[in-house]
């Protein structure tokens, strides 16, 4: 009797834990954050979110899994939801509109658009923001943005964090060029200024800095960003506006405000000048501020 007994109690024990199993929450809505094609040389650095289910998200790995862009045809509604932030603004804001449910999800590589300038298709995020409602009365509800592409998946319940990095290393060329690291963890994508400091290390007693730096960021093997003369990239209004700290006070050094996803990144660090000397490499998270 008594192992009939712990016989029973096994088996109600494991229905027990299969029907926990079975009752556990799986999720339900998945969320992707869309960025602007980099060759859309006159799209504004926005970005936006869009929530959608299981099989769109499966849909969405897919096509990114092949190395191509997805992208989405949908429908907007005006009014804000938490999760639709621009990433690329400081401070993140939540856009006053948001995409209410998805058509289509397609390949950017298999998609063919008509030739024209229409709102539904060339829309930027700020140009419905400006007024959402009146955006909706005159121009519908459809929205295939074409300069947006799928980026990647982001989950914004989970907190983010990266660690400002600082290393000063003497720099040459070929396997003398310094490379340093930094990871993003989290869910969501984040803010960070990333500077190669030179010239202006010589006030503090720095006998040979270098005398032009060049930073290029890399996640693995791909290069995503590449920067000499700070004030020459397109980032650099925003360092200047809402990061004056941080700006470079020598026009000949290198720096970037960028927004990326959770991962590991390289960061090399070279003299666009070929010659040796000393550079300061820095990448700072700024995404809680100013």
């Amino acid at each position: 009797m008594k192992t009939c007994l712990h016989l029973v109690f096994a088996i109600l024990s494991s229905a027990v834990l299969w029907c926990g199993r079975a009752q556990a929450a799986t999720p339900t809505t998945f969320y992707f954050w869309l960025t602007p094609f980099p060759y859309v040389q006159y799209t504004p650095q926005e970005s936006f979110v869009i929530a959608v289910d299981a099989a769109s998200a499966a849909h969405i790995h897919h096509i990114l899994n092949n190395g191509h862009q997805p992208g989405f045809a949908g429908h907007i509604a005006s009014g804000s939801v938490d999760y639709n932030k621009n990433y690329y603004a400081p401070g993140h804001p939540v856009w006053d509109w948001h995409v209410a449910s998805i058509a289509e999800i397609f390949d950017f590589s298999d998609a063919f658009f008509p030739a024209c300038e229409c709102p539904y298709l060339i829309a930027n995020p700020s140009d419905i923001a400006a007024n959402p409602d009146a955006w909706i009365t005159r121009n519908g509800y459809g929205y295939t943005p074409i300069h947006y592409y799928i980026a990647g998946e982001i989950d914004p319940s989970q907190s983010s964090n990266v660690a400002n990095v600082s290393s000063r290393s003497f720099t040459g060329q070929g396997e003398r060029t310094p490379i340093t690291a930094f990871i993003i963890n989290g869910g969501e994508p984040h803010n960070v200024i990333v500077r190669g400091i030179g010239p202006s290390l010589a006030p503090s007693g720095v006998e040979q800095p270098a005398t032009n730096p060049r930073i290029d960021v890399y996640q693995g093997s791909t290069h995503l960003f590449q920067n000499t003369d700070w004030r020459r990239d397109s980032s650099a209004s925003v360092i200047i506006n809402s990061y004056p700290s941080l700006a470079p006070s020598n026009d000949k050094e290198a720096a970037l405000y960028l927004t990326l996803l959770p991962g590991a990144y390289t960061v090399l660090t070279s003299n666009e000048d070929a010659g040796d000397g000393v550079v300061l490499t820095e990448v700072y998270d700024v995404t809680n501020s100013p």
